[in-house]
């Protein structure tokens, strides 16, 4: 064996030496690392305890290790006593989510256990552990579980008495007495014992007293909270709004300020639901609830961008915006569509009457999807607003819907006569838009484009075969005047001539058929005198720009790439590719407006990978808006810090990612987020206050 494969050997094996204790486990660190661990649980140094297991659990995981020496199951065990850990953690500081993390560890190992002492132990922390969390419908049975399969179990008196409580907390006094009759006799030796005798004193004069007169306030809440939990929206705020009328002194109170606010702020008026949590924290003397609704209340300041939508954020106090509004919301359209009508009936100002038609408008339009006698009530309130008010500056959106409705009008009554109400409002709003930069115009007025084109096939059915013909002459043209540019065959050139004054004349005739096969014969001719042509990038930009006017956006891509692919400097494709880029911003935008998450979530993150200037800080930051409302708060983290980083005085983004902080309990982070936002407008209000929720409350 040569020094070459020698030094090979030796290199390896000092590798292998290197990596070994990264690589490899070490049954007597693990050995000590558990006894370090039980040492810390018998002191009751809970939390240092459940580090060392879990450090013992991550070195028994490495290769070459031999756990059955310290335990036949020792996975089991040790996420068993971090379990425990965690159980004994919950009970010093009342926080549930020990007990979650404790029902993690147990999840993970009790199925695959062999082991009965273990599986008893883990049967009964699961259950125990349910019903600290709450769970008591859960928790019941598992306790049930323990006491059937291990009767001999230490821990049945406590399962027994539990089961106990958890019967007398759903108001089942019978099935407790009997359970604490059992356990008195079965376990007299238990500590529980005397426990249990008391219990039963108690719940003999509890079960046999008359139940106490129904408490007005309790039962309008209850009523309230159901109304809210069954989307009988409108129903629950009044419910909840005569509540604090007529109890203001009502422990429930703060509750029913809380369901208005969370009504408010699923209808999007944040300045609404903000006032209630406000009223909710002063009338809350528990300060974990308080902090509870402090998180809440700083939620409403989430907002997607700084130029915020007005038909979002209207601020309109009447009580009918109100009742119409919380209508729309449980989509009681008809309900909401009447109510506006009777507000656009009143004398409003100018601004709450262009509101107010418009809703009145898109809520009949909703409404005569069930009843389509209503769509001329929704043309109605939406032709008002765009003659009336015509030029108020009010945007796009009321022609959207007008057409819209004139089109679900015309299918569902058959009056072809209404498809040339589409074509005319389209041939306004295009007259008034056509020229508009706002890529959020241009995607409606590409939609409304494709409703008049079909407006106009409804009216002048199309003859499929003549249509073609006149497509085929038109390309036989377009070659031959090329051909004849490019100084090509004259001879070539004159006898596709001939097979296209034949086709024009068989379309004169009505002979559809035979005028296409002579069109098509003349270009066959043209192009088979033709040498193949370097391909043009103007070429597929045209198809493009074709694809782009269509809203197929994904196709219109393609073919700027492969314009670009010809020449990378290529300015139109530049063009065009930016367009594409603030077309598809301008449709998630679109669906974030519609609630429609998936769809808002595609649509900007298209726009965000399409490199092409400008970079939409804008998109990233509503992908961050929507990720925190589906509590993915990484990824709204990742989004904010791009946004950021297009824009370093972006506030908003700022603000949204100390929200995104504070969600996931990182303290120093939100702070670190808002006070940035503080230094962008040091009159930002939203950062400083959850600076301050942050040092006072956490």
């Amino acid at each position: 064996m040569n020094s070459r494969i020698w030094g090979i050997i030796g290199g390896v094996a000092l590798v292998l030496a290197l990596l070994s204790p990264l690589v490899l486990g070490n049954a007597k660190k693990i050995n000590q690392l558990f006894e370090d661990a039980e040492m810390l649980y018998e002191r009751e140094d809970y939390e240092r305890a459940r580090g060392k297991y879990s450090e013992a659990l991550q070195e028994s995981k490495k290769i070459g290790v031999n756990t059955e020496t310290i335990d036949i199951d020792f996975t089991t065990l040790v996420n068993l006593k971090i379990a425990w850990c965690y159980y004994e953690l919950g009970e010093k500081t009342s926080d549930v989510r020990h007990n979650q993390n404790a029902l993690t560890h147990i999840k993970e190992v009790v199925s695959d256990t062999q082991v009965p002492r273990y599986q008893e132990a883990l049967t009964y922390l699961w259950a125990e552990n349910l019903y600290k969390i709450g769970n008591l419908n859960q928790a019941k049975p598992k306790f049930a579980e323990l006491i059937e399969t291990f009767p001999r179990s230490q821990w049945v008196p406590n399962a027994l008495y539990t089961m106990a409580e958890i019967a007398y907390q759903h108001d089942n006094c019978e099935e407790a007495l009997n359970i604490l009759q059992r356990l008195v006799p079965e376990f007299p030796e238990s500590e529980l014992t005397q426990r249990a005798e008391r219990r039963i004193v108690e719940l003999n004069q509890l079960c046999n007293e008359p139940p106490p007169p129904p408490d007005p306030c309790e039962e309008d809440y209850n009523t309230a909270l159901d109304l809210q939990q069954q989307d009988l929206i409108h129903d629950a705020y009044e419910r909840y709004t005569n509540l604090i009328k007529q109890f203001p002194d009502c422990e429930y109170v703060p509750y029913a300020y809380v369901g208005i606010a969370e009504i408010h702020l699923e209808a999007k008026d944040y300045v609404k639901a903000r006032a209630n949590y406000e009223e909710a924290i002063h009338n809350t003397t528990d300060e974990e609830r308080k902090r509870e609704l402090y998180l809440a209340y700083h939620r409403t300041y989430l907002v997607p961008d700084h130029d915020k939508d007005d038909s979002r954020q209207r601020e309109l106090d009447d009580e009918l915006f109100v009742k119409a509004r919380l209508l729309r919301l449980e989509k009681r359209w008809l309900e909401a569509a009447q109510t506006y009508e009777k507000l656009t009936d009143r004398n409003l100002s100018v601004e709450d009457m262009l509101y107010a038609l418009y809703w009145r408008g898109r809520c009949y339009y909703a409404a005569a999807q069930a009843d389509s006698m209503l769509f001329s009530k929704s043309v109605d309130a939406l032709t008002k607003l765009t003659t009336d008010y015509e030029n108020s500056g009010y945007d796009i959106k009321p022609y959207y819907y007008l057409i819209l409705a004139y089109t679900n009008w015309a299918e569902a009554s058959d009056d072809l006569s209404i498809y040339q109400l589409v074509i005319n409002t389209f041939e306004k709003v295009n007259a008034k838009y056509a020229d508009s930069n706002d890529s959020t115009v241009q995607e409606l007025l590409s939609h409304m484009r494709r409703l008049k084109e079909s407006a106009v096939k409804k009216l002048h059915p199309p003859n499929l075969k003549k249509e073609q013909a006149e497509r085929a002459i038109k390309n036989a043209e377009r070659e031959i005047a090329k051909a004849r540019q490019e100084n090509k065959d004259p001879q070539l050139i004159h006898q596709a001539n001939k097979h296209l004054e034949y086709a024009k004349q068989q379309k004169r005739t009505n002979h559809y058929e035979k005028s296409i096969s002579a069109a098509k014969k003349a270009i066959e001719i043209i192009k088979a005198s033709l040498q193949p042509q370097p391909p043009d990038p103007q070429h597929y930009v045209d198809e493009g720009n074709i694809f782009f006017e269509q809203s197929e956006l994904e196709k219109a891509l393609e073919k700027v790439e492969q314009a670009l692919n010809l020449d990378r400097n290529y300015s139109p494709a530049h063009t065009l590719k930016s367009k594409i880029k603030k077309r598809y911003a301008a449709r998630g935008r679109r669906f974030f407006e519609e609630e429609k998450d998936d769809e808002a979530i595609d649509a900007f993150k298209s726009a965000v990978s399409i490199n092409i200037h400008p970079e939409l800080k804008e998109a990233y930051n509503y992908l961050g808006v929507i990720y925190i409302g589906q509590r993915q708060y990484r990824e709204a983290i990742a989004f904010f810090s791009k946004a950021v980083r297009i824009d370093a005085n972006f506030k908003e983004a700022y603000f949204n990612s100390a929200l995104a902080h504070l969600e996931l309990g990182e303290f120093e982070g939100a702070i670190k987020a808002a006070e940035a936002a503080l230094r962008i407008d040091p009159n930002y209000e939203p950062p400083r206050m959850l600076i301050e929720l942050v040092l006072t409350q956490f």
